[in-house]
């Protein structure tokens, strides 16, 4: 019996666990091949088996071929994974082998259970992680991306699928000459990629990031008001959604891009509290985001905020697709993007030699080869030392003197302590050059000496500066020169001459009642994770006293 992950991924449950999960569900029998559910459904249910068996399949072999068999659950196991607890589509099916009896139990009876069982819900959400990571390294899923490594598109579909946490599989038409039949099969021609293909027979040609969502449901909203609406899903919103979800408040939470802000293209954070190894910013978001839909927040990405309406007690924001979001309070946990470097060509070569995270996604595009990282903070150095086990050499450029004020001393001594790492201070990149579209050289200056040198690099990593994700404010809010979110004693008399209450603003809240900001996006806040998941968490308790003042 074919089996893809770990014997942890399939645990069988005690007599004692069913009964307990028996009293969320119903007993039913489906005989031999009857689906329980389909790949592409948005809502499925968990199923026991108590007699008979159920296959896990998946459409993820070229067309025509058999399904592929993830595993076979027995008498005891239970089906299910990450997605159970959203609205995002199955990457799975089931079906019943023999006659076969299980307890049905719906995704909302679900989420009672791994909210009031905590041994339940420790078994649970475990094994949905440990099928989900397995799943996504097996490379098997029904959505298959076909594309040159070198197309900007391609790379975009790419960082979408992964920071979303969406299994996929890569078909590079640069390296795979057998894809071209692929192509002729479905009437694509070679400069129609990128596309997806669907359970193989679906097709869809350069789709937007928000055609992919639809599609697999990440932007799903509900239409009911919300108690608390966050605007963002890096680690300070995620720890809003989590904290305010888990009290009973009805949490929304929005993202343009996918759980994880910047921390989610961090490759390992190793001086997070509860973590002595490490942990990768995309570990980090997956489990947040799951702890957060646990308590029954609705995560929705790429949802972009466009406007705030002030209609104390209730507020309006308008989002992408001409839809409306209202609800008690607001959180803003945007964030900030890094600033991009002067240059005119720059855009030319994002995604094709110039990214703004450092992943496998992206590592495994400069294996020996040089890279460049400019940037002197803690996500540079990350960066650095993770690309450091897949480049051939990591340039770091920083315009000042060394990297002792902005970078912690760990990732220094670490930097420092890897013989393939050179750091090279009072640099700075003048221009950019290439071919067929590809970075290729690097014309860099010392800004100190004034001597201009030119490096052959095809890989360019900015981690520089930050530029808060706020112009959609338009002025609603009180921001401070640089337009980060000003707050609670930071408010000055004048910004607070439309305050409508009698008391003052609270510690994380705007010129605005019942809106908070937290995080980067914050001015004066410190821009660390394990700072942004503070006040992320203690904003929920400003949040509550507020709502209850009606």
């Amino acid at each position: 019996m074919t089996r893809i992950g770990p014997d942890e991924a399939f645990p069988v449950l005690t007599p004692a666990q069913i009964d307990a999960l028996r009293s969320y569900g119903i007993e039913e029998e489906f005989t031999d091949g009857a689906i329980l559910f389909e790949e592409g459904d948005q809502v499925f249910d968990f199923f026991v088996v108590l007699e008979g068996a159920i296959d896990i399949l998946q459409h993820a072999g070229a067309e025509g071929d058999k399904p592929v068999q993830i595993t076979r659950h027995m008498p005891g196991e239970f089906t299910g994974d990450t997605d159970m607890l959203s609205t995002r589509a199955a990457v799975i099916y089931a079906q019943a082998v023999g006659k076969t009896k299980v307890i049905r139990i719906t995704p909302q009876k679900l989420q009672r259970v791994v909210v009031e069982n905590s041994e339940l819900s420790d078994l649970i959400l475990r094994t949905f992680l440990i099928r989900r990571t397995a799943l996504t390294a097996s490379q098997l899923s029904p959505v298959k991306v076909i594309g040159s490594r070198f197309s900007q598109d391609t790379f975009r579909i790419k960082e979408f699928l992964s920071k979303n946490g969406q299994p996929y599989m890569w078909v590079d038409i640069d390296a795979d000459e057998g894809v071209y039949q692929i192509l002729e099969s479905f009437g694509v021609k070679p400069d129609e990629t990128p596309i997806i293909l669907y359970r193989n027979r679906n097709v869809y040609k350069n789709p937007p990031n928000e055609a992919i969502a639809t599609g697999l449901g990440f932007n799903v909203l509900d239409q009911e008001v919300n108690d608390v609406l966050v605007i963002g899903a890096g680690p300070a919103g995620l720890a809003a959604s989590v904290y305010a979800a888990s009290e009973g408040l009805k949490v929304t939470a929005i993202d343009a891009e996918g759980p994880g802000g910047q921390a989610g293209t961090s490759s390992k954070i190793e001086n997070y509290l509860g973590f002595p190894t490490g942990i990768s910013g995309r570990d980090l978001a997956e489990r947040a985001y799951m702890q957060a839909q646990k308590f029954g927040a609705n995560i929705a990405t790429p949802v972009c905020a466009k406007s705030l309406t002030c209609r104390f007690p209730l507020y309006e924001v308008e989002v992408s697709g001409d839809r409306k979001i209202i609800t008690r309070s607001v959180v803003i946990a945007s964030g900030a993007k890094y600033r991009k470097l002067p240059l005119d060509n720059l855009t030319q070569y994002e995604g094709r030699g110039i990214f703004y995270g450092a992943t496998a996604m992206e590592a495994q595009l400069c294996t020996q080869q040089d890279v460049i990282v400019v940037g002197g903070g803690n996500s540079a150095g990350q960066a650095a030392v993770f690309l450091s086990k897949h480049a051939r050499k990591v340039n770091i450029f920083i315009r000042s003197k060394d990297l002792s004020h902005s970078m912690s001393r760990y990732l220094i001594r670490r930097i420092e302590e890897t013989p393939n790492i050179e750091l090279h201070c009072h640099t700075e990149i003048t221009e950019l050059s290439g071919a067929d579209g590809k970075l290729k050289q690097v014309t860099c200056r010392n800004r100190q000496s004034g001597e201009s040198w030119v490096m052959d690099v095809p890989n360019l990593f900015i981690f520089i500066g930050a530029k808060p994700n706020t112009d959609w404010l338009d002025q609603a809010i009180a921001t401070d020169e640089k337009g980060f979110v000003k707050t609670g004693h930071d408010l000055s008399e004048e910004e607070l001459a439309d305050w409508p209450l009698d008391r003052q603003p609270a510690l994380f809240e705007t010129s605005r009642p019942r809106i908070y900001a937290v995080g980067d996006v914050r001015s004066s806040s410190t821009k660390r994770v394990a700072s942004a998941v503070g006040e992320g968490s203690i904003v929920v308790q400003f949040i509550h006293r507020a709502l209850a003042e009606e």
